[in-house]
């Protein structure tokens, strides 16, 4: 008998209430997510990355701006059923998130062990002094140098990616089964998005924890995913192994992120591959396809009807009425 996933959305839908009427961000996402599995999603902005990883956490205001549909099953408990007392349980606790912005997300008026301590003395019944001493241990644990010294200063004392390490620190503090890193490498430099990267690895394989990294950048899901999510205009679009996808990938949309990726090997001369146009409104959401105006296979049934995210002989799943189509062209057997 398979065992219960950590994580699993089941057709999760997010509304929002806005000033033109009810607008779905995140429109049927399933996905699961097992113990010490790191799944990527990727996507351009505005596909429904963000919304998706706030859905998870209910981070959003359900009294006046937001509503869900479906289910957010965490090791079998849907948390659009728990109170609000029982959700601010399992904030930070056992589900935790890194955000984009760090300097936006630290208080600047504490100090950095003070915001590591108060995680720890909200979720577990110890001392001020031993939470103290853990969030010495916290930043230790994320490489801050001279730890015993960063826990008196303040968030504008630090550098950009000692910030993003004081976050991953507050985060990881009460060692959460379920991390949720929404592109937390963003705004650093390349030598420091290395080391972030390479400590998120490194935790996951200590404590198996589950990691969803929300991404716009497919090297990265390269090198640190197993499993990868493909969202466009708040649906999944394709789902594979990080292997089978970056090997043959069906959708259209994907292939042209694919393409996306700047060669060190390639002419120079060349222009970098884009994608023709813009991400739709989700306030004129295409009939049919969502991705169907800016696709070279789209015909008159793409247009008019939605295709279904559908096994694909290979294991991906994939939203595509031409994806049969695609696979037969990759492999030098369509004309």
């Amino acid at each position: 008998m398979r065992e219960q996933p950590l994580l699993e959305l089941k057709e999760l839908k997010t509304h929002f209430h806005t000033e033109r009427g009810r607008i779905t961000a995140v429109d049927g996402i399933s996905f699961t997510v097992e113990e010490g599995e790191i799944l990527g999603v990727v996507g351009e902005s505005g596909c429904g990355k963000s919304v998706t990883s706030q859905s998870i956490l209910r981070l959003l205001d359900e009294k006046r701006s937001a509503d869900y549909e479906g289910e957010i099953l965490f090791k079998g408990t849907d948390l659009l059923k728990l109170s609000d007392g029982k959700m601010r349980r399992i904030r930070g606790n056992d589900i935790a998130m890194i955000f984009q912005d760090p300097l936006s997300s630290l208080n600047p008026v504490y100090t950095i062990g003070y915001q590591i301590a108060e995680s720890i003395l909200l979720h577990q019944n110890v001392s001020k002094k031993v939470a103290y001493e853990q969030a010495v241990e916290m930043l230790k644990l994320t490489g801050i140098p001279s730890p015993e010294k960063r826990v008196k200063e303040y968030p504008h004392q630090l550098s950009g990616g000692m910030q993003q390490r004081v976050m991953i620190a507050i985060a990881l503090s009460c060692q959460p089964q379920l991390l949720i890193a929404d592109e937390p490498t963003t705004a650093l430099d390349v030598t420091i998005q290395a080391q972030i990267l390479e400590l998120i690895i490194d935790l996951n394989h200590k404590q198996r924890m589950g990691v969803i990294f929300i991404t716009h950048d497919l090297g990265v899901v390269a090198e640190l995913c197993t499993r990868v999510v493909v969202m466009y205009l708040g649906q999944i679009v394709e789902e594979a192994s990080v292997d089978i996808l970056f090997e043959r990938p069906l959708h259209p949309y994907t292939k042209g992120l694919m393409k996306s990726i700047p060669q060190l090997d390639g002419d120079r001369t060349q222009k970098m591959h884009v994608i023709k146009g813009m991400v739709p409104s989700l306030n004129n959401v295409p009939s049919g396809c969502r991705f169907a105006p800016r696709c070279a296979f789209a015909d008159d049934l793409c247009r008019e009807k939605m295709p279904d995210l559908e096994l694909h002989p290979n294991g991906q799943k994939v939203r595509c009425w031409h994806a049969a189509k695609i696979a037969l062209e990759e492999e030098g057997q369509y004309v």
